[in-house]
């Protein structure tokens, strides 16, 4: 009876966390569909139409790493509800909105709820399982319930924004979702918090308020590059790109100066000196890995309804087998990653993210959607086996008391990876597009010149991550199993260096 118990247990907890977080998936895949008729009734113009997706994409990327340290401060059960609270308060205020302005407003307050409630997830995932299957189980299910979130977004954002229901049902569903889930954590999730797992020096407002600015500068330029005319042309985007690089630098000196002082520090620093921790390797994979894996699903997109004049609809139903595949993926990559080394499966996934991108450069527009089409999108789920495994490495390497901030630091690689890699290929499309508008080539033909650059552009981000994994990742080691020795500071000078104890991997042949 108590198994059975456990196993209810274990899975109302794994459920919520997932739930709540899927949910920010689905607004991004439901913005996306659904954007052209939100815009239409609320009479935004053209150049409005971008806004709602950037302001979302600028308040969840600049808050992560601010949420993450509080999640380890008043504890990731409290942030996680608060987050999820604000999130769906925020969704039901979006269905009533009666102009695009205040629409807009409401889209960039559900983003501080995602990025509250997206690091504390880990944080969750950490302190409520054991090191070992379990912990690997709902790691997996962690990551497979994100593309179920963005697929559902496209598929009953187009239905419903095209229906009676109107546009505005999406955001009743996503206020009634985010209760029902909200309300199971409250419920199932722990509300005793161990002493050691709470980080007690105090929150680093100097080094909250420069990371939050510099990284919502960088947000704001790379979107605003991809919707401008003059993309990089536009004299406010470099200026805005090398004011974000400032600050970001000013925060970097900034924690350096107070890590060495044995203060609060929003991010220490020494974890990147840490050889185990193979922080530089990691992160630069983690970076250009989701540049590639989310970047080619944005250029898939267009090429379905810009080149082969396909309906909402009818595109997100070609993104179900790249669904299914991230699912598949990420439940295997959570069952063996207890058995395989880490490095072997990273290699493996984002393999995938190499050859997707290579087979959209060269795809026949006139050939069958299984013929090409079909095969880049199930293999583009690479970057799934290598989500749990890196998220779990990079919880491994931070203390216990820091791991709500461990999973805001992957959510800002994957966020800047992305936003980057949109900003560069699209630049480089509509480079390679305007060279080719002649009478020469139909308006589809130029656009796939731009298409096919963008997705060489994807498939050297590819290589690129695959090369950080052979040259920086190898002996990282079998990552999904720990000795619950291991998991807490039996000795707190032990393997110190800063804020960060690196927690030693379990020995491998």
């Amino acid at each position: 009876m108590a198994r059975v118990k456990s196993f209810w247990k274990d899975s109302a907890v794994t459920l919520a966390v997932s739930g709540v977080t899927t949910l920010n998936m689905y607004l991004s895949g439901a913005l996306t569909i659904a954007i052209p008729t939100i815009g239409r009734d609320l009479g935004m113009s053209q150049a409005e139409m971008q806004w709602p997706l950037t302001v979302y994409s600028l308040s969840y990327g600049c808050l992560l790493l601010f949420f993450g340290r509080v999640g380890d401060i008043i504890g990731p059960r409290l942030m996680f509800l608060l987050g999820s609270a604000w999130f769906g308060a925020w969704s039901l205020a979006a269905a009533f909105a009666p102009s695009s302005s205040i629409f807009i407003v409401f889209i960039a307050m559900k983003g501080i709820g995602a990025a509250a409630n997206t690091p504390a997830a880990l944080g969750i995932v950490v302190e409520y399982f054991p090191p070992g299957a379990d912990r690997n189980r709902a790691l997996g299910i962690l990551g497979a319930f994100q593309p179920i979130g963005w697929i559902i977004g496209l598929v009953l954002g187009g239905a419903l924004a095209g229906s009676s229901a109107t546009w505005r049902s999406i955001f009743y569903i996503q206020a009634g979702l985010t209760l029902l889930f909200g309300l199971l954590g409250a419920f199932c999730f722990s509300t005793q918090r161990k002493s050691e797992t709470r980080y007690s020096k105090g929150l680093d407002w100097g080094g909250a308020i420069l990371s939050t600015i510099g990284l919502g500068l960088l947000t704001y330029s790379l979107a605003d590059s991809t919707s401008t005319p003059l993309g990089w042309g536009t004299p406010r985007i470099p200026a805005t790109f090398v004011a974000s690089i400032v600050v970001l630098a000013a925060f970097l000196y900034y924690e350096h100066t107070r890590e060495k002082k044995n203060v609060a520090v929003l991010m220490p620093l020494s974890i990147w000196r840490i050889p185990k921790a193979r922080m530089g390797p990691l992160m630069a994979v983690v970076f250009f890995g989701w540049w590639s894996f989310n970047t080619l699903m944005y250029w898939f997109t267009l090429f379905f309804q810009e080149v082969q004049m396909l309906s909402p609809l009818e595109t997100a139903v070609r993104f179900c087998p790249l669904v299914i595949s991230g699912i598949i993926v990420n439940l295997v990559g959570g069952m063996v990653m207890s058995h395989v080394r880490g490095e072997i499966l990273m290699f493996v996934g984002f393999m995938g993210n190499v050859i997707a991108p290579l087979l959209f450069a060269l795809i026949d527009v006139k050939a069958s959607y299984w013929t090409m089409a079909f095969i880049s999108l199930i293999v583009n789920a690479g970057a799934d086996l290598a989500y749990p495994v890196a998220l779990l490495h990079l919880s491994n390497s931070f203390d216990q008391d820091s791991q709500s901030l461990a999973g805001g630091l992957f959510n800002v690689g994957t966020r800047m990876g992305t936003a980057l890699g949109l900003a560069i290929s699209s630049s480089i499309a509509t480079a390679v597009t305007k060279k080719h508008s002649s009478s020469q080539y139909s308006a589809a033909e130029s656009l796939m010149f731009g298409f096919r650059a963008a997705g060489w552009a994807c498939f050297a981000a590819g290589v690129i991550s695959v090369i950080f994994i052979v040259g920086g990742l190898r002996g990282m080691g079998i990552v999904g199993h720990r000795d619950e020795s291991n998991s807490s500071k039996s000795d707190p000078e032990k393997g110190k260096s800063g804020d960060i104890e690196m927690l030693p991997h379990r020995p491998t042949a």
